[in-house]
């Protein structure tokens, strides 16, 4: 079990972009997150359009149900509002769990480009100035 999880590490580190490339790999973050943003934004016009579709077939139903009260046909199509507005919810939380995925991943490749300057910076640091001798 230690050797695969030592494998894995290696895997994981050996893909870890170095700071020569790092100009590279930012435009490949940015496009990345661009695109993410697009796929989010088509989500988002997805979810306002089944939401439409469930208002349009659900004042239907809730009218027969309301006609049919206390009748099997009322509760058959009390439920298939209820189906159709539990649909749409998933829709929305579905939505809502890509946004954060999206957000955190932003974040993790900000923290993981500042994480590439951190050499760059300490070597600066250690370099000896015009005041040092």
């Amino acid at each position: 079990m230690e050797n695969r999880s030592e494998a894995v590490s290696e895997l994981l580190l050996s893909r870890l972009p170095q700071p020569a490339n790092r100009a590279a790999y930012q435009e490949e973050v940015k496009s990345l997150l661009a695109k993410n943003e697009k796929t989010l934004r088509q989500h988002q016009w997805t979810v306002r359009r089944i939401w439409i579709f469930v208002i349009a077939v659900s004042l239907p139903c809730l009218a027969v149900a309301g006609a049919n009260y206390g009748k099997p046909q009322g509760n058959w199509f009390m439920n298939s509002v209820y189906f159709w507005v539990l649909f749409g919810a998933i829709e929305i939380a579905k939505y809502h769990q890509n946004q954060g995925r999206v957000e955190l991943l932003k974040e993790l490749k900000q923290i993981q480009l500042q994480i590439l300057d951190l050499p760059g910076l300490l070597n600066k640091r250690d370099a000896p100035g015009p005041d040092k001798t």
